[in-house]
């Protein structure tokens, strides 16, 4: 059975823009992803690229601040939209949206951030999530090991060394798409 279409274009107008999602959020969360906000260096291309882009990349934000994936990577996000004038961020939480978040299952689960990039027109032109592919690789060897534990470590490793700088490039190939003027 198909999953019944939905309006991305209502979902993404009735969520929060990030800074108000951030303050309805839990205060030591907020705090967590304030200072990684602050920590997000852009590369000068990445941000010089981002500030020129033309037309309006909408992008919706699956998320609850409970997550860890999200508290890493959602100031990520909000940091690049906010590098371009016409990058616009909004944020929905997972539970309030569970139409939306079977469309985004990862290996039949519920993981999230999932950001969903459209296209002036509200056409969705790709989506990124939970975590950056290297992340998504670790974890998989993790659960095909039976060494879950192993795999988080890892992960966690991943992100110290990586700075951030695999979920710019990934989510940068997003607004590149989703910013073409043609194919």
């Amino acid at each position: 059975m198909a999953v019944p279409p939905i309006d991305l274009k209502a979902i993404w107008q009735a969520g929060k823009h990030y800074g108000d999602w951030l303050a309805a959020g839990n205060p030591a969360k907020r705090e967590e992803m304030e200072k990684i906000y602050g920590e997000v260096n852009l590369p000068p291309d990445v941000a010089h690229f981002l500030h020129v882009i033309t037309g309006p990349v909408h992008v919706l934000a699956l998320s609850e601040d409970w997550c860890g994936d999200v508290r890493r990577n959602i100031p990520v996000l909000a940091r690049m939209c906010a590098a371009g004038p016409n990058l616009h961020l909004r944020v929905t939480d997972k539970e309030t949206k569970p139409e939306l978040m079977v469309r985004y299952l990862t290996n039949a689960a519920e993981a999230i951030p999932i950001f969903v990039f459209m296209s002036p027109q509200f056409v969705e032109v790709g989506n990124w999530g939970p975590r950056p592919a290297e992340c998504k690789r670790l974890m998989a060897r993790g659960k095909a090991a039976g060494k879950i534990d192993d795999a988080r470590a890892a992960i966690k490793k991943f992100y110290e060394a990586d700075q951030h700088h695999s979920t710019i490039q990934e989510l940068k190939q997003l607004f590149e798409i989703a910013s073409a003027g043609s194919v």
